[in-house]
């Protein structure tokens, strides 16, 4: 979901779960506006403005015009769906139940996080002289990109036309020789926004180098045009290398909290899920190939 597909919807779980209660006031007394009656209030649209993106000092009340018009464009439908008791369906109300687990799911783990992990600024100005390829001697790269399907396996004959390769075009002409569907692409990218396996590799890399670079763990066959060195100063890196710490840590804390809770949890499985559940305990689960580019702009933890 798009963030205001998300907050339209949040704003229709709240609004649902109130029917039935009696009309009340806002406790404030601040109303943003009212459609039918029904009041959209300035604490509602404040809570959907902490959530908007790249919302600055010169755009906010744009920003806040157009997002209140969309709550007025949301409250018009939802007090038509109100009046012909959509909110009655099952498949309404087995939604709102799902948006509400999610929301107070959320919630939990990110004020468990936000209380339990705080980036000492040892451990901040630790990071930041650990990776001067992020900072201090941080670049923007340019590149050409071939990007194989993932799985891909490398021959050696494929390996050696790369080696001996000054471009791209000989590689992608190999490659549809050999019926190997591939995508191409150029642009130029920060450090901060490289997959990390990749940025090992690139570093180093003089300019004009062509080589196998795994992004994500899939390979890709690239061109190094140039890299621009762009230092990021250390009060720039600071805030960005807490959330990096935040998440990081905040993920490993959820894993372990999870692991707690299910141990004193009683969980059963019913029916056919009980054979399934034998089986994912036979079965070592498989782990996914970690995404991890962007790595010092991750958002906030949460069970993704």
């Amino acid at each position: 979901m798009t963030f205001m597909k998300k907050a339209v919807f949040a704003a229709m779980v709240v609004a649902l779960a109130a029917c039935g209660k009696s009309e009340e006031k806002s406790s404030s007394g601040q109303v943003a506006a009212i459609v039918d009656g029904k009041e959209i209030s300035v604490l509602q649209l404040n809570q959907a403005m902490k959530n908007m993106p790249n919302v600055t000092a010169d755009n906010a009340d744009a920003v806040r015009k157009q997002l209140l018009d969309r709550l007025v464009d949301q409250q018009v439908v939802l007090n038509k769906a109100l009046e012909e008791k959509v909110e009655r369906s099952a498949e309404v109300i087995s939604s709102i139940e799902a948006a509400k687990r999610e929301i107070i799911t959320r919630a939990y783990l990110t004020n468990m996080v936000s209380s339990r992990i705080k980036p000492s600024p040892q451990q901040v100005k630790a990071y930041f002289d650990g990776h001067p390829e992020l900072f201090s001697a941080r670049k923007v790269y340019n590149l050409q990109d071939i990007a194989l399907p993932p799985g891909t396996a490398i021959p050696d004959e494929l390996k050696g036309l790369v080696e001996r390769s000054k471009g791209l075009q000989e590689v992608a002409e190999w490659l549809k020789s050999q019926n190997v569907k591939f995508g191409a692409s150029s642009y130029s990218r920060p450090a901060e926004q490289v997959p990390t396996d990749a940025l090992a590799v690139l570093k180093d890399q003089k300019d004009g180098a062509v080589l196998i670079v795994p992004m994500d763990g899939n390979p890709h066959i690239v061109k190094l045009i140039g890299a621009i060195v762009s230092p990021m100063p250390y009060d720039q890196a600071k805030p960005l290398i807490q959330t990096f710490l935040v998440n990081s840590e905040g993920q490993k804390l959820i894993k372990s909290e999870l692991a707690k809770l299910k141990e004193k949890s009683k969980i059963e499985y019913v029916g056919a899920f009980a054979k399934s559940a034998d089986t994912a305990v036979a079965k070592p689960e498989a782990k996914p190939a970690e995404k991890n580019n962007s790595h010092i702009e991750k958002g906030v933890v949460g069970l993704d």
